[in-house]
């Protein structure tokens, strides 16, 4: 059994009372007619302090005259239990009835809480709670049901419990979850949405942190208005499931309470949907089937609470109260888990699903390398969380579960699976050029931290697309030659950081386009001619080149002047002009190209030597 969390507490059943009032009740048999729980009658019937003793019309608070339900367990009855019976159920201890009670193993992994049911009949003058609910809870009772309206059973109309909000108010002030109930008499569909909307509209009215299901109370009553209706199980599923589909839409659970015996006579429960069972059955167990059968056999359906005594003490309390148990079932699991993450330096955007309808919120754990464990970051009751606390370049581990707080206590659901993010490198900045030839242009760019590597594109202007050149390991590699390249030709650049990380790659953004330019070839085929005190020199045209750049050999300053700069690339000849005879002078020629404002030279031709004439 896993009841690590179950608080199953104090204050009880006196057997040796029961014993007085009907000790002949005290049989290991299941009685054919089990005691029902019963929450509600007429306005007419509250304002009568007379009390009635039909058992199926009784309310708490009124209890002292009839019949004790029989209790199985009691006395020798365990030893007439069937192995099946036994091997299906599992059980515990109360202290506020003193009695053991067992349970459908099927419940056995759920949480086990304690709650009460509580009306007007708890309160002084109908109107401030009798209760003191920080007793209540320090007795271990986590959740209450509080009636919040009736509707009368003679003339059918619907009136408020004007001690709701007391009990509500203080339940929750001492961390007691709460939920709402109403004593139905509604024999239409129109009318239980009625009761619906009715308690609806009492719990905006009021503001109330409504946590529990908004239930629909399904009894007889002294003057047999639901009874008399004859409403078959049919009609009467149809006007459940039109209460549960209103408050559904509202935003709440509903659940439909009522008696074993009128859950089996008149609520269809497999057709009943989206709305959970609250069974009544005043006894040790839920089955008639404990000695004979299969077990539990007539209580197939799920039930979420059971009201299984109204004459429970509690400490905080002197009179009787009803008990439930609730099997709240805290496996869900965090589905959808998302991680999401833009550029360098954005936020991990992480998504979910919901886990359940009725969970408080979510808790968001990371990973810390440091700490070797997952690490609460976030509790939130939406169903995404930003982690704004990450760096670019590194890889964040996340997963989520639900909890539910319930009487002050956070249990929790199953964590979801784990999703990885890796936050992109940082965009590559400082691209420039380190060296520059006809042929080949060397890059260089700002180290990133964090970076596996990077990769260069080069721009494709046919393609009109930015194309791989090279992916480089290592995220020191600062700097690549890109080679084959036309000279005297424009090229754009862009470099991306990348990040490895468990066989994926993580992008960083690209950097800014780096735009530059090859240098013109070198000038081949210079030839010299001479006459009339004049040098004419022809070269071979250069591809690309803006113009050329005259050099001659200054004998005296032992250095090459520029003597001519030709502004097209293709003009290819100059005469030098008024030179000494008999003087021999050395020439070279280099093209240049005119770029983005700047002037780019290619290597020198051959020098070439002359003699004027």
């Amino acid at each position: 059994m896993r009841f690590t969390k179950a608080k199953i507490v104090a204050a009880g059943m006196i057997l040796a009372g029961i014993c007085m009032i009907a000790p002949q009740q005290l049989r290991a048999e299941v009685p054919k007619t089990q005691m029902d729980g019963v929450m509600g009658q007429s306005i007419k019937e509250e304002m009568d302090d007379t009390q009635i003793s039909d058992v199926d019309t009784q309310r708490d608070g009124l209890l002292s005259t009839y019949a004790m339900p029989r209790l199985l367990g009691a006395s020798k009855a365990s030893s007439g239990y069937t192995q099946d019976f036994l091997d299906g159920s599992f059980t515990s201890k109360v202290d506020y009835t003193s009695v053991t009670y067992y349970h459908k193993s099927d419940y056995e992994d759920a949480q086990l809480l304690n709650g009460i049911d509580v009306s007007w009949w708890q309160a002084k003058n109908k109107k401030t709670t009798a209760l003191n609910w920080e007793k209540i809870h320090d007795a271990g009772i986590d959740f209450a049901f509080v009636r919040v309206a009736s509707r009368d059973t003679s003339d059918g109309s619907i009136y408020e419990d004007t001690a709701a909000d007391s009990h509500i108010q203080a339940a929750l002030e001492n961390d007691i979850n709460v939920g709402l109930y109403i004593f139905s008499q509604a024999l239409t569909e129109k009318e239980a949405k009625q009761e619906a909307e009715y308690v609806l509209d009492l719990a905006d009215k009021y503001g109330w942190d409504v946590t529990l299901p908004i239930v629909i109370d399904r009894e007889k009553g002294s003057h047999n208005r639901l009874t008399g209706g004859k409403l078959s199980k049919a009609k009467e599923t149809a006007v459940c499931q039109s209460f549960a589909d209103t408050i559904s839409d509202a935003g709440y659970q509903p659940v439909v309470y009522a008696s074993y015996a009128w859950i089996k006579s008149y609520i269809d429960t497999d057709s009943l949907e989206d709305c959970g069972i609250w069974i009544a059955r005043y006894n040790n167990t839920t089955t008639s089937n404990a000695k004979s059968g299969e077990p539990y056999a007539d209580t197939a359906y799920d039930y979420e609470f059971w009201q299984y005594s109204s004459v429970a003490k509690v400490s905080g309390y002197t009179g009787n109260l009803d008990v439930n148990f609730w099997y709240k079932d805290t496996s869900a699991k965090t589905g959808g888990l998302k991680a999401t993450v833009g550029n360098a330096f954005d936020p991990v955007k992480l998504s979910w699903g919901k886990a359940a309808d009725d969970v408080t919120g979510y808790r968001v754990y990371r990973y810390d390398k440091t700490q070797k464990k997952y690490v609460n970051i976030k509790q939130t009751s939406s169903r995404s969380y930003t982690d704004t606390d990450v760096q670019s370049g590194k890889s964040y581990q996340y997963k989520v579960r639900c909890y539910w707080t319930i009487g002050g206590t956070n249990y929790y659901g199953a964590y979801s699976s784990v999703v990885k993010a890796t936050v992109p490198p940082a965009q590559v900045t400082g691209v420039k050029l380190q060296k520059r030839s006809s042929l080949y242009l060397t890059l260089g760019w700002d180290k990133i931290s964090g970076a596996s590597g990077y990769r260069v594109y080069k721009y494709n202007s046919s393609k009109k697309t930015y194309e791989s050149v090279v992916t480089l390991s290592g995220g020191s590699v600062t700097s690549y030659k890109v080679t084959g390249l036309k000279d005297a030709t424009e090229y754009k650049f862009k470099v991306k950081a990348y990040k490895k990380v468990n066989g994926e790659t993580v992008w960083g953004s690209a950097s800014s386009e780096y735009k530059t330019c090859t240098t013109p070839l070198k000038v081949k085929n210079l030839k010299l001619s001479t006459k009339s005190s004049a040098v004419t020199l022809k070269w071979g045209k250069t591809s690309g080149a803006t113009g050329y750049k005259l050099y001659r050999y200054n004998s005296k300053t032992k250095k090459y002047e520029k003597i001519a700069t030709i502004n097209s690339g293709s003009t290819v000849s100059y005469t030098d002009k008024n030179l000494k005879k008999g003087t021999t002078y050395q020439y070279k020629v280099r093209a240049y190209k005119k770029y983005e404002n700047s002037t780019f030279y290619g290597v020198c031709s051959t020098v070439t030597k002359i003699t004027v004439k």
